[in-house]
């Protein structure tokens, strides 16, 4: 085993990664993935300006046989919150680096980190928000083209859309991850993007997603506590003069179906061609707040 404490960038300010490396590869490919996992935490820093976690651990584990079918640089990951914030990453050493940078998996696992751990009912807000946060600081850090965060966003909350309708967003994170998985992953994250935009065209650019998780980080991350989906977004609220979250969870939380996207997309000038690739319209009423959302500002 080897065991390397990484200063991360200075853009990151005062977080310090301490990464450990199992099984080590040789020195030049640690070193890669070293520089690599540095820059996904950078992605993150793009959300409020700092790492949500100021000490947390990283694990990686390099290997190339795995259960989870993947020929992906990086297999795997998952966040565990035991003793303190850890963040674990299944990587294959043997693949090219360049391919570590396109993968969005350390950055969805970092976004995880912006939220509290929550119960099993309301995993559909962590892993949204996360899948949401996976594409748009993909776009803002230059390893994804604006149109290429939106297709892939976009993509996600269609199969999020087709899966189990019949079930409720706290119905199927309730019934586990598997019975229902593309609609606990992309529920969130349609939910993320309606209260983004909406954060941003009322307040005139002033709030955001962003900022309100940043708030949310000064006040009460890291937490040792696991919370209800309620008390996070009560809390999140309590950040604004209007409340947007709890509203959003009232209307869809309980609900069968999908939290309806279709309409901002429009006035964020994104459409989706029949082959599925999307195009943008820099006309649209609110392309200033798509471009504030998936461009580095």
């Amino acid at each position: 085993m080897m065991i390397v404490d990484s200063l991360v960038s200075a853009a990151l300010l005062t977080a310090t990664l301490n990464i450990e490396v199992v099984q080590p590869v040789d020195d030049k490919k640690t070193a890669e993935i070293i520089e690599w996992i540095n820059s996904a935490a950078d992605n993150v820093r793009l959300a409020y300006g700092r790492f949500p976690n100021p000490d947390a651990k990283i694990i990686v584990i390099p290997t190339t046989e795995n259960s989870w079918g993947s020929d992906s640089a990086v297999i795997f990951g998952r966040v565990t919150r035991r003793r303190g914030e850890t963040v674990e990453l299944f990587v294959n050493p043997d693949r090219p680096i360049a391919e570590f940078y396109a993968d969005w998996t350390a950055t969805h696992e970092f976004s995880h980190l912006m939220l509290p751990l929550l119960s099993q009912r309301y995993r559909w807000i962590s892993e949204g928000f996360a899948s949401y946060y996976q594409n748009v600081l993909m776009s803002r850090s230059g390893n994804y083209t604006p149109e290429q965060a939106w297709q892939r966003l976009i993509a996600g909350l269609e199969r999020g859309r087709d899966s189990r309708p019949e079930l409720s967003l706290n119905e199927a994170a309730a019934n586990g991850i598997r019975h229902a998985r593309m609609k606990v992953y992309w529920s969130g994250a349609a939910i993320a993007l309606l209260a983004d935009v909406e954060l941003r065209r009322r307040s005139g650019g002033k709030e955001s997603l962003d900022s309100v998780l940043g708030q949310l980080q000064e006040c009460c991350l890291p937490s040792r506590r696991r919370w209800s989906g309620p008390r996070l977004l009560r809390k999140l609220d309590t950040f604004l003069d209007t409340p947007v979250f709890m509203p959003l969870y009232s209307q869809y939380a309980n609900e069968d179906g999908f939290p309806d996207f279709s309409p901002v997309l429009g006035d964020l000038g994104i459409t989706v061609q029949n082959d599925g690739t999307v195009t943008l319209d820099n006309s649209a009423s609110l392309v200033h707040i798509r471009d504030a959302i998936s461009v580095q500002q």
